[in-house]
């Protein structure tokens, strides 16, 4: 009892939908009121139609089906964190197939990733995959075939950017720009497939952190599409903001110095400073796989939205007035007993936003007692009713944002902000195993609630009904308005999804496809093989194996002398001094408060909050993070 009273103390927290199958996929739609519906409008779209990614091929939804069942599956005993049988890199594709026996493109039976499955194999320990499981392997090694690598290098990168910017931005909008770029994503030899899943996750990111009504597609400046280029001002994101973000946090600005007899970095010295001076930031290209992965995280995310210090703000900001909505019967509600993440009861209620978009809200409890029974206090929360009130302990905000995508977060009862929800309470199984379990927001919430909305029938009105004696008239006509019958709520809740589900369509994404910000947030992170070391430093072989020789490298690099693996955070604690020793013709500039990486011991910390996510070999973080 003293374990459970000290989780409400901190706000517990549940998710509407969760993440779990539905029977119907519900959806949002634009509406002035809970009674009335308006027409839904296509959304407007910024760039030109041939700048966008290309259709979605079968391929990269296979993959990500494929890599999703490795991960659940086998990941937790291979990886960089737990290496057993001596191979720590099934999170890894690139590395896998460089090893020429995991994975042998275009044939799954000489792939050991296939062969040791049982009931050909003994793997994994846990249980048999399912039939449909391992074909679905089978087919996914079948359809690889072998990356033919063009590097691209960082010296190119900027000479592409320079010309991007000279030929196509007028000087009055150059301080707007940012580029993105995949190169290192490339050079690591990254599959066609995994690269157009990156594509896509990155259109879904830039666009899930937009105030703006325009659904924005960024602009490739290469043939390859490895670099991007968007504008701020497009995703009504301040630059003031936006650069506070990236100089907290972003662990790879580099600048070329002059001081070196190489030619090659003479002029990418040259080149940044041009860059520099006329974008009038040091943080004008980014990394775009490391972008996905952060900017996505609580706090970065938090931040870039824009979305207020509590829920009262954001209320504010969206001018939803939940307490006056419930008193005139201006919002619709489901209630029910079992969530499908949680053992405890739940209430999902809608508003309408003063733009007439969609803010969902849930109610969620951490016990079952008397206050908490939505079906003995169906009305709250308190202190909306005086009676049949409910008091809950925390809950999901999905609101939609005028582009037709969906924003998220996580609060306590009292509106403040809970970075993820304790796995006490809820959890993810399918999460990346960097977060042990638990629900992130931001990029947990994408992933769930990729295909929407999760529709939940409601069970409050009809136990109502059938329960007349226990509420007065008065209560008894309130719940029939704050839980409408089954057809108009759901009806709402899928013209709510349609909107979401045409801006992601618009986007070159499909709805039901596995989520690819939650693929591209695994690669970020995935076990490190010695290539990736080499490609994510800039430097040759020799220049590595070199490092390795001496400390701190050789102690706590000391797996990639053995072609072993590393962690994201193991490179990230080590990498600004790794790339001033290596490379002379670069200095690198740490970023302010430290890499923002979810670590299973930052995860472990807390319940709730994710502050401390931050990986600094240095002093202690020298700004707040919020």
């Amino acid at each position: 009892m003293k374990f459970r009273m000290a989780i409400m103390s901190l706000g517990v927290v549940m998710f509407i939908g969760g993440c779990e199958s539905s029977p119907s996929i519900p959806v949002l739609s634009r509406r002035s009121g809970a009674d009335k519906v308006e027409e839904v409008k296509a959304p407007v779209i910024t760039e030109q139609a041939d700048q966008t990614p290309a259709k979605e091929a079968p391929a990269p939804d296979l993959q990500a089906q494929a890599l999703a069942i490795l991960d659940r599956a086998c990941v937790s005993c291979h990886s960089a964190t737990n290496i057993q049988g001596n191979f720590g890199s099934l999170d890894n594709v690139e590395a896998m197939l460089a090893s020429g026996r995991y994975l042998v493109a275009g044939s799954p039976e000489r792939s050991l990733v296939y062969t040791k499955l049982a009931p050909m194999g003994n793997m994994p320990p846990s249980g048999t995959l399912k039939p449909e499981e391992v074909t679905t392997i089978k087919e996914w090694i079948s359809g690889l075939k072998a990356v033919q690598i063009v590097p691209l290098k960082d010296t190119q990168v900027l000479d592409l950017v320079q010309k991007d910017l000279q030929a196509n931005v007028p000087v009055a909008d150059q301080d707007q720009v940012r580029y993105f770029s995949f190169h290192v994503a490339n050079n690591v030899g990254t599959n066609e497939a995994a690269m157009e899943s990156m594509r896509k996750a990155f259109v879904k990111v830039v666009n899930s952190l937009s105030r703006s009504p325009a659904l924005v597609k960024p602009v490739a400046i290469d043939p390859k599409k490895l670099i991007y280029r968007i504008k701020l001002n497009e995703l009504g994101i301040p630059v003031p903001i936006f650069d506070a973000v990236m100089s907290d946090f972003y662990p790879f600005t580099q600048q070329f110095v002059n001081n070196v007899s190489d030619r090659t970095a003479q002029l990418a010295a040259q080149t940044d400073v041009s860059l520099r001076t006329a974008i009038g930031s040091a943080n004008y290209l980014l990394r775009a796989d490391w972008f996905i992965a952060t900017a996505t995280l609580p706090i970065p995310y938090e931040r870039l939205l824009q979305m207020g210090a509590d829920q009262a703000a954001l209320d504010a900001q969206l001018g939803v007035t939940i307490q006056a909505n419930l008193a005139a019967n201006r919002a619709i509600r489901s209630g029910f007993k079992n969530s499908g993440v949680s053992t405890q009861n739940r209430v999902i209620e809608r508003h309408s936003q003063s733009n007439g978009l969609s803010y969902w809200i849930s109610y969620d409890f951490a016990r079952l007692d008397q206050i908490e029974n939505i079906f003995a206090n169906p009305i709250g929360p308190q202190p909306v009713s005086a009676t049949k009130a409910f008091q809950h302990d925390g809950g999901e905000i999905i609101f939609q944002l005028p582009n037709g995508l969906l924003a998220y977060r996580l609060v306590n009862a009292t509106g403040v902000i809970l970075d993820k929800g304790p796995t006490s309470i809820v959890k993810q199984n399918d999460a990346p195993s960097q977060f042990l379990s638990a629900i992130v927001n931001g990029v947990s919430c994408m992933n769930c609630h990729g295909a929407g909305l999760l529709y939940k029938k409601d069970e409050v009105r009809a136990f109502a009904q059938a329960n007349v004696g226990a509420f007065t008239a008065a209560e008894m006509e309130k719940i029939l308005n704050l839980y409408p019958e089954e057809k108009p709520f759901k009806d709402q809740m899928d013209k709510d999804n349609l909107l979401y589900f045409n801006s992601l369509k618009t986007l070159g994404i499909e709805p039901k496809s596995p989520d690819p910000v939650n693929q591209a947030f695994r690669f970020y992170n995935r076990s490190l093989s010695k290539n990736d070391v080499r490609e994510e430093l800039g430097v040759t072989e020799a220049a590595l194996d070199s490092l390795l020789l001496n400390e701190p490298y050789r102690t706590q690099w000391t797996s990639l002398r053995t072609q072993g693996f590393i962690s994201r955070q193991e490179l990230s604690l080590l990498q600004t001094q790794a790339i001033e020793q290596a490379r002379i013709e670069l200095n690198v500039v740490a970023p302010l408060s430290g890499d923002f990486l979810a670590t299973p011991d930052c995860m472990f910390a807390s319940q709730v909050q994710m502050d401390n996510c931050v990986v600094n070999a240095g002093a202690a973080p020298a700004v707040a993070l919020r």
